[in-house]
């Protein structure tokens, strides 16, 4: 029953999809020809196609996959990133096959309109599944089989939760319970079948030692003669300190002891288009009138050149020249020392460029040349990367990633001068989180929360 609801569920996403992308493109037929379109066939062979399109990249990006385990930003995320897909694929078509016959602006209000209308019905959509697990329907019953620390983890935080639609039918392990979960204990691991054959179970939870390897087996034959999914919690998991992935080579299962979404091309291709199409119109918009403004104030205000470039340890590990306004006197001991607090090198204006973050600013040029990305994980000093490399546990895991102008560990305050090997440690960590868990979206966040931070927040930090 609840299988069969997904799959309608799924179809009416995707007609939903299918038709926002039909209101878009009379949206754009009415705000840029005002319903009189130059070429009518043209235009109606375009929607056409737009629509087999995105509905052949849907199915296949798995949009319309219903998710037991609502996470808003994944979902978004995803989405978005299909989203763009579909519009350089599909405007790549158009401008290169067709000569340049459409119009550019009908385009883009068209992708504009689809890309809002996407945001909204997704959020409407993961907000009603929400809504309808928490009364109670369209649950799976489960079956948890094994304890350990991952497990009650697991109960606590998300099959307790009424939001993911979970009915947890019962517990046995041969291990002792905690009193919180007493409930849901119904006995020992030799009573697993007879309970099974007695109830409807959607699906089986399991995590059990190797040494249980005949039962975990039998457990497998049985969910696959009635029709129940399995899921596997690796008992070795318990022991890591550590975010683990599984891929398959010629069905050997291989461990990776982290998730990295920028390893996947599509992700990085993502990632850098968004860095060139953002860092030129910032040079176009913004630094063509700015920076000789800065310049001026620089050469006017103190001795020496507009912009300092240092060697900092890059993406791999690999170093590069980190462009900067100057922001301090020249000085010899620049590569080897940070800034501090009451910083004696530092000049006036420079003060101001630092609170504001503006002496960052010609990393824009880092960006454009690929040795940064707007977002990443801070470049350091290369002293600084040798010294911490053995200060700090994991410290050199953040340079998986290209460096970025701002980061996730800046935002949450893990900046300026690190007094303390525990300070630098808290920034590698932030840092890993990003690596981990990175998405288009997250992006976005930490550009938006930087830009307001540079103009609306004092960090005392930055100095």
């Amino acid at each position: 029953m609840f299988h069969h609801k997904n799959k309608n569920i799924s179809i009416v996403s995707l007609t939903v999809d299918l038709v926002l992308l039909l209101v878009s493109f009379f949206i754009a037929k009415q705000y840029v020809f005002d319903w009189e379109i130059p070429n009518n066939l043209l235009y109606n062979s375009l929607i056409v196609g737009w629509l087999i399109l995105w509905a052949i990249i849907g199915l296949k990006g798995g949009l319309y996959d219903v998710p037991r385990i609502i996470q808003m930003h994944k979902v978004l995320a995803k989405n978005i990133k299909y989203i763009l897909f579909f519009a350089f694929v599909s405007t790549g078509l158009i401008f290169m096959g067709t000569s340049y016959k459409f119009s550019r602006l009908f385009v883009l209000v068209t992708m504009l309109s689809f890309v809002l209308g996407i945001v909204i019905w997704r959020m409407i959509l993961m907000y009603w599944l929400k809504h309808t697990r928490r009364n109670g329907n369209k649950t799976s019953k489960i079956v948890i089989i094994g304890m350990n620390q991952n497990v009650t983890t697991l109960i606590n935080t998300i099959y307790k939760n009424p939001s993911f639609g979970f009915s947890v039918l019962g517990i046995f392990t041969d291990a002792s319970i905690t009193e919180e979960i007493q409930d849901y204990y119904k006995g020992k691991l030799t009573e697993i079948i007879c309970f099974l054959n007695k109830n409807k179970v959607d699906e089986i939870v399991i995590s059990l030692p190797y040494s249980q390897s005949k039962l975990i087996n039998d457990l497998f034959k049985f969910a696959d003669n009635n029709m129940i999914r399995v899921r596997i919690i690796p008992e070795f998991s318990e022991y890591l300190s550590q975010v683990f992935t599984i891929d398959y080579v010629q069905n050997v299962p291989v461990m990776k002891l982290r998730k990295e979404p920028l390893q996947s091309l599509s992700n990085r291709v993502i990632k850098r288009v968004f860095d060139i199409v953002f860092s030129s119109l910032a040079v176009l918009l913004l630094f063509s009138w700015l920076f000789p403004i800065i310049a001026i104030i620089i050469k006017a205000t103190s001795k020496g050149p507009v912009f300092f470039s240092q060697l900092r340890t890059g993406k791999d590990g690999v170093s590069f020249k980190c462009f900067k306004f100057r922001s301090m006197v020249v000085n010899d001991v620049s590569d080897n020392k940070q800034a501090t607090k009451d910083d004696k090198r530092i000049t006036k204006f420079g003060a101001f460029m630092r609170k504001t973050s503006i002496d960052e600013l010609p990393q824009i040029i880092n960006v454009l040349l690929n040795n940064m990305s707007l977002v990443g994980p801070r470049p350091h000093m290369l002293k600084h990367t040798e010294e911490y490399r053995l200060l700090v546990d994991k410290f050199m895991v953040r340079h998986f990633a290209k460096p970025g102008v701002t980061g996730w560990a800046q935002i949450n305050g893990f900046r300026g001068e690190t007094k303390f090997v525990r300070d630098m440690a808290n920034r590698a960590e932030a840092d890993i989180w990003y690596i981990e868990n990175w998405s288009f979206i997250l992006d976005i966040k930490i550009i938006c929360i930087t830009a307001w931070s540079m103009f609306f927040k004092q960090d005392e930090n930055a100095f």
